[in-house]
């Protein structure tokens, strides 16, 4: 019944050899002993930074990893030595394997080259993808939206594999435990995850409901946990977390329903941690009373007795088993500190999946030809929208009606669509394409989408791969990268980019920084599609232009296409790519820019420019919708004899900076134009980057420069709704050609 739950039974769990007793006893030692040597470490500056140690919750790790299997999958927090610590020793089937999994931990807390992470994750975000260890976070709910998406991925795929997903009782008072239960309990019927709160009644230093200083502060009016599984209708469990055997038989229950397709399940440890919340807590928050009740209830102690008292070991075996487990870590710490720290030369390594320069030069090649043809049609349709607006400024998208368009595409013989309909067409080719790839996100399976950008994409792949959510926009950026580690394409939907400060924690701490941190050993293929800009009078909270924020993130590819040809080979090219892209469409090009999209299979390459009109007096370099205002600008200036060189950058990160410097080299003078706020903005990031190009010759592109840049940008206020208002906070047609104008 969803959201029953009761207090498990003490009883031992029936059919576990003696090894495995004494493997469970052996496994908890080793990881209080490590967290006992970690703390003195930290005291004497051997290991630096934070730790947040397991010590007293050995039971719930131990007992929890037991249950699955090697196919299995982990996704843990930075209380996390524990679950990497049972999750290494299960993959481990020699003794060589189990001292090696110690050693890499050790190493890696200690920040050196042979550790988990290459020394790059620490504590906190220690990691062993390959081996089913998703890695920990150090943001306090940020793993379970990670956690759920793995589990997507998993139900996807039809492996029959089951996720365990810890966190502490601090974590489910944050939006991502609540928006990712629900995600668990509603997406796909159901996802095979097992989670975890190990209720260890703090969170930092605020217990979660009753507590034992009376000026201590309480995080919860209800006392269990347990009870909001009922709000997502899924079943719970309270269990007693420092008894190894109880936590068993409570997980092996949900992991089975989970296997055999029942959904998620929420099991409560209440648990206890024999530390501070850090190595620096006092710990003035809880009495010392209420420790020593806790610590006569010690995982470790209690089991061992019970291995003499009902399982027939002996004392002797007992404590030799200590004494092994003693031995382990204290070869751990030699090794860690005798293994070298990571070579600074290795900085950049692993940031991005590693180019391969032979296909990106085909691939840059390939596009040339039919970039030549599709730009003689675009400037055919650019004219003719010019001669019949007149040269109106509010004409210089390139629209064209129905008639019009049929005319086009009879005489050039290729197919002229919308913007929305070429991204459409993108997803609908690479779905086609590749089965692991899949849309998920607000309102973009049945409705189609906001701005229509995935219509008829749900009837054609059905709801299995066209994923409605809830409006839970850090779930699904987490979900999306969760899923990416475990072998799915996703590409996740943000409605508005906007939106993205709700999603922010998952998008830079996970998406982005995974593949660092974990020393290079995951890859998170996703592409966050969303859009921005102004232009529809939706105000402050749905018109922004946030790109430069995304192109701040190392770890992060963004693109910003302009026209349909741009919008369909370079999100064909996003989707197949092995790095996490944020790629930014503009509300107002859906249906208010027309153009040709070939119909033969390509792609267009990312970080390449492409040159949309050349020109010897001034380099304008714009994107997305700004594009068309420095295209319509160009062709006014053109009629005063001044020629323009024009250039959309298409790929904002990595950006295409050489050919940016090569157009200045020529004209002298670089004009910038985007929407975003001016401060931090694009046109900073793109002229630094300029000015700083180093040609062949020695000489620098700031050397060429006959005049200041230009940085035209959106104003320094937040987006009024008024449409006059909303006209002149950003550039225009004339603002362009009144900054071309000031430095020729």
């Amino acid at each position: 019944m969803a959201g029953k739950k009761k207090i498990s039974s003490d009883k031992p769990i029936t059919g576990l050899s003696k090894d495995q007793i004494a493997d469970f006893l052996r496994q908890m030692c080793e990881i209080r002993f490590f967290e006992e040597k970690v703390a003195e470490l930290l005291k004497i500056g051997v290991i630096k930074g934070a730790s947040h140690l397991y010590a007293g919750e050995e039971g719930v790790a131990v007992g929890a990893i037991s249950t699955i299997t090697e196919d299995d999958v982990i996704a843990s927090t930075h209380r996390g030595h524990g679950h990497c610590g049972a999750i290494g020793v299960k993959h481990a089937h020699t003794e060589g394997e189990r001292q090696e999994h110690w050693n890499k931990m050790m190493a890696e807390l200690m920040g050196r080259a042979t550790g988990y992470c290459k020394g790059r994750g620490g504590s906190m975000h220690i990691a062993d993808v390959q081996k089913g260890n998703l890695g920990s976070t150090g943001i306090v709910g940020g793993n379970i939206p990670i956690g759920t998406g793995a589990a997507m991925a998993e139900k996807l795929k039809g492996t029959n594999n089951v996720v365990l997903c810890f966190f502490g009782d601090g974590a489910t008072n944050t939006g991502s435990f609540h928006e990712a239960l629900n995600m668990g309990a509603t997406l796909l019927g159901g996802l095979p995850i097992v989670y975890i709160c190990e209720n260890n009644l703090y969170g930092m230093s605020v217990p979660f409901n009753q507590k034992s200083v009376a000026d201590a502060g309480t995080a919860s009016k209800i006392e269990n946990v347990a009870d909001r599984a009922a709000a997502y209708g899924i079943p719970s469990e309270i269990v007693n977390g420092m008894d190894i055997l109880a936590v068993r038989e409570s997980i092996t229950k949900a992991v089975d329903r989970a296997r055999k397709g029942g959904g998620p399940s929420l099991i409560e440890a209440k648990t206890y941690r024999w530390f501070g919340h850090s190595i620096s807590d006092q710990r003035i928050y809880r009495s010392k009373e209420e420790e020593a009740e806790w610590k006569c209830k010690c995982p470790i102690e209690c089991f061992g007795k019970r291995m003499v008292d009902e399982f027939g070991f002996k004392q002797a075996e007992v404590d030799k088993i200590k004494a092994t487990a003693t031995k382990t870590i204290e070869v751990a710490t030699q090794f860690a500190q005798d293994s070298p720290y990571p070579d600074p030369g290795e900085l950049f390594d692993d940031v991005y999946v590693p180019l391969d320069e032979a296909k990106f030069a085909a691939d840059k090649a390939a596009e040339k030809p039919i970039m030549a043809k599709v730009k003689a049609i675009e400037d055919d349709i650019r004219a003719f929208v010019r001669e019949q607006s007149g040269g109106a400024a509010k004409s210089a998208l390139p629209k064209l009606n129905k008639d019009a368009t049929g005319k086009f595409e009879a005489k050039h013989g290729m197919p002229i669509l919308t913007y929305g309909q070429a991204v459409v067409e993108a997803q609908r080719e690479e779905m086609k394409r590749d089965k692991t790839v899949v849309i998920m996100g607000e309102d973009v399976g049945l409705y189609g989408g906001a701005y229509a950008a995935t219509r008829g994409l749900y009837a054609e792949f059905g709801g299995d791969r066209v994923i409605d959510t809830a409006i839970s926009e850090a779930a699904i950026a987490g979900a999306a990268a969760g899923a990416a580690m475990r072998g799915i394409r996703p590409i996740p939907e943000i409605m508005y980019i906007d939106f993205v400060t709700i999603a922010s924690d998952q998008i830079v701490h996970n998406m982005a920084y995974n593949r660092y941190m974990f020393g290079g050993k995951t890859k998170v293929p996703c592409v966050l599609r969303t859009e921005g800009g102004v232009g529809r009078c939706i105000a402050a909270h749905h018109s922004e232009s946030l790109e430069a924020w995304f192109v701040h993130i190392p770890g992060l590819i963004v693109v910003m296409p302009s026209t349909p040809y741009d919008a369909k080979g370079l999100l064909k090219a996003a989707i197949r790519d092995d790095n996490p892209i944020i790629f930014i469409e503009h509300k107002v090009l859906y249906s208010g820019v027309m153009g040709p999209v070939p119909t033969e299979e390509y792609i267009i390459p990312i970080g390449v420019a492409d040159v949309k009109r050349e020109g010897t007096d001034a380099t304008v370099v714009a994107y997305c919708r700004q594009l068309h205002f420095a295209m319509d600008a160009a062709c006014e200036l053109a009629k005063e004899g001044i020629n323009v060189e024009v250039i959309d950058p298409r790929t904002l990160k990595p950006l295409d900076v050489e050919t940016i410097a090569n157009s200045v080299r020529k004209t002298g003078r670089l004009i910038t134009v985007s929407e975003g706020f001016p401060k931090c903005g694009m046109g900073e990031t793109i002229a630094r980057q300029v000015m700083e190009y180093k040609f062949a010759d020695g000489t620098v592109a700031f050397d060429y420069l006959d005049a200041p840049p230009v940085i035209l940008a959106g104003k320094d206020v937040p987006i009024p709704m008024s449409e006059p208002l909303e006209d002149v906070c950003v550039p225009g047609r004339d603002d362009i050609v009144k900054a071309v104008k000031s430095v020729l």
